[in-house]
């Protein structure tokens, strides 16, 4: 195990999946019907099953009342022609002609109410009867549609009245009841309330439609707010709806938000104090390796030189392969230097303590170019300071250096751009300034389902340590790119 693996690092890498993005309604939530609907479709469909239920009463009792009042009016019209037709038999001319002729039947029996009056002669013919002298009013009224009555369904009420003068069988007149006046009657009642009732429930209707559309402007505004908490945006806030019950909820939200935020405050504090830790113990073993293993290296090869010298200076059978065995000690101690060297770059990179940001960025792209002279390695540093702090430093370097070493190895880019600088006008969570790191290539770009390895998990881990973003999508113009935003906190 290499000595950089063996620090005791709170943020040792893992592996992390990319964010999750925001989350959209699924096929069978896009499915179901919204609450709008749900409640409207409920009310409609009890107006629909109480207007059936108000219906068959009002025609049950429309019909009960319509027997009822024909039977009364046949009975009192059957009366008043008995009386009138015993009066016409007891009448003192008798058998004459103006005292049988039935065609002049009393006026006021013609017209009655509910009942319809028929007249026959001996042999049953239908006789006439003559004007009354008086038009009958006629209102307009139409009434009640066929179906309407059919529905009613009075059965037929009906008298049969001989008239008889001097024993003789002088002619019959039917009473039959008609419900048709009692009909129209209902069906003008009901015509009545249910344009009022219709009028009542697109009332209400209209009314829950804009309550309900309150209500569901309020849900929208907390499926919102959830989710800028699930892209960890713990500062968002739900304004109190009017409803009690959902003021209730958005408090209870409010308050939650605000615990996140404090917490995630308190964990991003925590992680940016670790980072600063691991690289102040970092540095402090670089020291250390520096200043006390390597005098030590650097000793024990200058006392093995000095072997080698006095063994060339021998003689006897021996000094061959004491010469040989203090070479080969030499060629150890400068390979344990090598490593050391090695492992002093991979802990504390030297170029941090003795140049600026900027300069050891650079003198970084230099290495690469360096090491490869066919490829492009442009850098573009907008403001920077010379450093900020031992932990920033250190992640922006090393997320240049992992970027730069992805988009060559996996990416097999030929021109790989760095831009580093404060962002103009952007303020950080802390309320300083923003650093951006762009890193861009000419690659094929990354594939469309990315799998993280340890190298961009930790670039991931320590940019989240610090309070930052970190991003690696496919560029505008094709190829991978990568960035990364830490905040810089303000001056004290």
């Amino acid at each position: 195990m290499s000595l950089p693996d063996a620090l005791p690092s709170p943020l040792q890498p893992r592996p992390v999946s990319r964010p999750a993005p925001p989350a959209q309604p699924s096929a069978t939530v896009g499915r179901r019907a919204s609450l709008r609907v749900r409640v409207l479709g409920v009310v409609v469909a009890i107006n629909a099953a109480a207007a059936v239920v108000a219906g068959t009463v009002v025609v049950h009792n429309a019909r009960v009342a319509a027997e009822r009042e024909m039977t009364a009016s046949v009975e009192m019209a059957e009366r008043m022609v008995r009386e009138t037709a015993e009066r016409m038999a007891e009448a003192p001319e008798a058998g004459g002609p103006a005292a049988g002729e039935l065609a002049n039947w009393p006026v006021h029996l013609r017209h009655l109410r509910h009942v319809r009056i028929v007249i026959e002669d001996a042999q049953g013919r239908p006789i006439p009867l003559k004007p009354s002298g008086s038009r009958e009013q006629d209102d307009g009224d139409a009434g009640a549609p066929a179906w309407f009555a059919h529905l009613v369904g009075v059965s037929e009420v009906a008298r049969d009245i001989e008239v008889r003068i001097n024993g003789a069988l002088f002619g019959r007149v039917r009473v039959a009841g008609v419900p048709d006046d009692e009909v129209d009657e209902v069906w003008e009642d009901v015509s009545d309330f249910a344009v009022v009732a219709i009028a009542v429930n697109a009332a209400i209707l209209l009314a829950l439609y804009v309550a309900l559309g309150r209500v569901r402007s309020d849900l929208g505004r907390f499926r919102n707010a959830l989710g800028e908490l699930e892209q960890n945006r713990f500062s968002c806030r739900v304004d109190l709806p009017r409803t009690r019950e959902l003021a209730e909820v958005a408090e209870r939200f409010n308050e939650l938000a605000a615990a996140l935020a404090a917490a995630r405050a308190e964990n991003d504090r925590l992680n940016a104090h670790l980072v600063t830790l691991q690289e102040d113990e970092r540095r402090q073993i670089a020291s250390e390796l520096h200043d006390e293993l390597g005098p030590l290296m650097f000793g024990l090869k200058a006392g093995a030189e000095s072997l080698a010298r006095a063994a060339a200076e021998a003689e006897g059978p021996a000094k061959a392969r004491i010469a040989d065995r203090t070479h080969g000690l030499v060629g150890i101690v400068e390979r344990m230097q090598a490593t050391n060297r090695r492992l002093l770059r991979r802990i504390r990179p030297a170029a941090l303590d003795l140049l600026s940001l900027r300069e050891a960025i650079s003198s970084l792209l230099a290495d690469f170019r360096q090491h490869d002279p066919s490829r492009t390695f442009l850098l573009a540093a907008g403001p920077l300071a010379a450093h900020y702090c031992a932990a920033r430093d250190a992640t922006l370097y090393r997320c240049v250096q992992e970027a730069v070493t992805n988009a060559l190895k996996h990416g097999d880019a030929r021109t790989i751009e760095v831009e580093i600088g404060e962002v103009a006008g952007a303020a950080g969570p802390e309320g300083g300034g923003l650093l951006r790191l762009v890193v861009t290539d000419d690659g094929p770009g990354p594939p469309d389902r990315i799998v993280e390895g340890l190298g961009l998990a930790g670039m991931r881990e320590r940019v989240r340590a610090l309070g930052g973003t970190f991003r690696f999508e496919r560029g505008p113009k094709g190829g991978a790119r990568f960035v990364a935003e830490i905040s810089v906190p303000p001056p004290s």
